[in-house]
């Protein structure tokens, strides 16, 4: 997929993360913001995240992909779902 799609995905991502999950409050976040780490991605919100990659992105998230690298940032988020879209 194109760096295009890619960048999208993440703008799109951060957006979300930015509004839902933070309520706005992103002085810190950027790309590589550790989510997990900072306790911003817990089980509930990673649970939100994927069901919203499948709504908005049309790409499903196997289970099995629902790991601690693959969710470990905004970056590794976007790249997993561009490789599913792919």
């Amino acid at each position: 997929m194109s760096d295009e799609y890619h960048r999208d995905v993440l703008d799109k991502l951060t957006e979300l993360v930015r509004d839902e999950f933070l309520e706005g409050n992103d002085e810190e976040l950027t790309a590589t913001t550790p989510l997990m780490e900072w306790g911003i991605l817990k089980s509930i919100e990673t649970t939100r995240l994927v069901t919203y990659v499948r709504t908005e992105f049309g790409v499903r998230v196997p289970p099995a992909q629902v790991t601690t690298e693959n969710f470990r940032d905004l970056e590794s988020i976007a790249g997993l779902v561009t490789a599913l879209r792919g």
